[in-house]
């Protein structure tokens, strides 16, 4: 992922939510965990449309 891209899914965050990991999941695709102010993760799924640009719904 690019740095704009990863820029794109931070403006997406809940405020107090900060990105812990990413990875590329075994079943395809790429996943993003956050953790929230309590510390809980919060598990996303990242989608890109045609010009690259990234969104993520939750997982």
């Amino acid at each position: 992922m690019t740095e704009k891209q990863i820029k794109q899914i931070e403006n997406q965050l809940q405020q107090g939510e900060k990105i812990d990991r990413m990875y590329k999941a075994f079943e395809g695709g790429i996943r993003v965990i956050t953790k929230n102010a309590d510390g809980c993760e919060i598990r996303y799924n990242v989608n890109f449309d045609a010009d690259d640009n990234a969104s993520i719904k939750l997982f």
